[in-house]
């Protein structure tokens, strides 16, 4: 009878360190791992945009490069981005995306970058030193996704160098 009860014991641990790990991997998505496309990007890009027809998007700074959240954004669809200045600071606050004409230094009170992107591809961002980058993607209206991806970060015309000046970049001032 006790040789019974410790199989059974052992055949329930058993069971239950199989659900935790089938759980824990299919909720970490590596059952899901693979390319986002087709269906499945014209339903994300759909669904990130509010009622009023703008892209509302988050923009932050981790792990040495700018993130958007979403990072899919829809060509000819007005963005609105929303700085979280808790993590963009110094001159990464001096921020450019030439490729659609933008360059705004936000601060508190002032964190909302809007633009509206009208070509599809993968495109740069950066801090007017060109310091800090950071990628997104537009897709076309339907959600098909562009072969074409900027070549390298680019700043605006006139935009400030590090150490240009001689004396340095200076960034940790411009909080």
């Amino acid at each position: 009878m006790k040789q019974i009860i410790r199989y059974s014991a052992f055949g329930g641990a058993t069971l239950a360190i199989a659900a935790i790990l089938f759980f824990s991997f299919t909720a970490s998505g590596i059952a899901t791992v693979g390319a986002v496309t087709g269906n499945a990007v014209k339903d994300a890009v759909k669904s990130q945009v509010s009622a009023n027809g703008i892209q509302e998007v988050a923009l932050s700074y981790k792990n040495y490069q700018y993130l958007l959240e979403p990072s899919t954004l829809t060509k000819g669809v007005p963005v609105r981005m929303t700085v979280d200045l808790a993590t963009v600071n110094g001159c990464l606050r001096d921020i450019v995306i030439a490729s659609f004409g933008v360059r705004k230094r936000v601060a508190e009170g002032d964190n909302i970058i809007e633009f509206t992107p009208d070509k599809a591809g993968t495109f740069t961002i950066a801090c007017s030193m060109n310091m800090g980058r950071g990628t997104f993607e537009v897709v076309e209206p339907d959600g098909t996704q562009s072969s074409y991806q900027e070549t390298a970060p680019s700043v605006a015309a006139g935009a400030a160098s590090c150490g240009a000046s001689g004396s340095g970049c200076g960034c940790g001032g411009m909080r």
